[in-house]
């Protein structure tokens, strides 16, 4: 739950917008995880009921997290690409190389993933 409190919350806050006297967000907005096991715990789902206007449960979740979530079917693999392009001895060398893929992603090529995302 930690990093929920100390990342999540701030970086909606800051996102969409929060209004102090109504304590209500400015914009609406929904939050997704995969289907990972801790994703899927009580304590888990229990909080984001609790602290989340609208996140998706994982009941509601498809078998397959990329039918749901374009980061898992265009922008991992382009990340993984290039930040593998040379093996790494240190962890700390792979994620400076996965940050600097990441700053580096041309908008235009997420614009395209986005706007091909299949709509139900």
């Amino acid at each position: 739950m930690e990093m929920l409190e100390e990342e999540l919350i701030p970086w909606a806050k800051e996102t969409f917008g929060w209004d102090d006297e109504t304590e209500e967000y400015e914009e609406e907005w929904t939050f997704q995880q995969d289907s990972a096991p801790s994703h899927r715990a009580k304590e888990t789902r229990a909080w984001l009921r609790e602290n989340v206007l609208d996140f998706i449960n994982n009941k509601e979740w498809p078998p397959y997290s990329p039918d749901l979530n374009s980061l898992d079917y265009a922008i991992w693999g382009y990340l993984e690409a290039k930040a593998c392009e040379k093996p790494h001895k240190l962890i700390n060398s792979l994620k400076k190389a996965i940050k600097k893929a990441w700053d580096e992603m041309p908008d235009e090529m997420v614009a395209r993933v986005v706007d091909s995302w299949p709509i139900p």
